[in-house]
């Protein structure tokens, strides 16, 4: 018996509920970049791919490489960027479609000067 967390699916309810939410989506015109947060793994990202999926969501830049590295090329980090984490954000820019979220000016202009490869740029207000 592993001593670490185990996820349990069924896996036709999963399917079933990806496809709804993805059909949900289309019909609303929205983009579907599900957040990949909860489950962390490949096979169920392979569950969402067979859906029709292409975008993603992730909280960090290493769930970023994971994901990459398993055939993922449109991710967003939903946290935000952690500008010491540079060389790793611009080797994922430089091989996918990469989106970050700033919540500062001082780190939209970090980005700015850092940045070596295009991606997009998601900017937090507080109102």
């Amino acid at each position: 018996m592993p001593n670490t967390p185990t996820l349990l699916i069924h896996k036709e309810k999963v399917i079933r509920n990806i496809r709804r939410m993805a059909e949900k989506a289309s019909r609303s015109g929205v983009i579907f970049r599900p957040h990949f947060k909860t489950h962390q793994s490949a096979e169920v990202g392979d569950m969402f791919r067979q859906q029709g999926v292409d975008r993603i969501t992730v909280s960090s830049v290493s769930m970023a490489q994971f994901f990459a590295k398993h055939g993922w090329d449109d991710i967003t980090i939903a946290f935000p960027v952690n500008l010491r984490e540079m060389d790793a954000i611009n080797t994922l820019a430089s091989q996918i479609h990469l989106h970050l979220l700033a919540d500062s000016p001082d780190a939209v202009l970090q980005l700015a000067d850092k940045l070596k490869y295009p991606a997009g740029l998601f900017i937090e207000l507080d109102n």
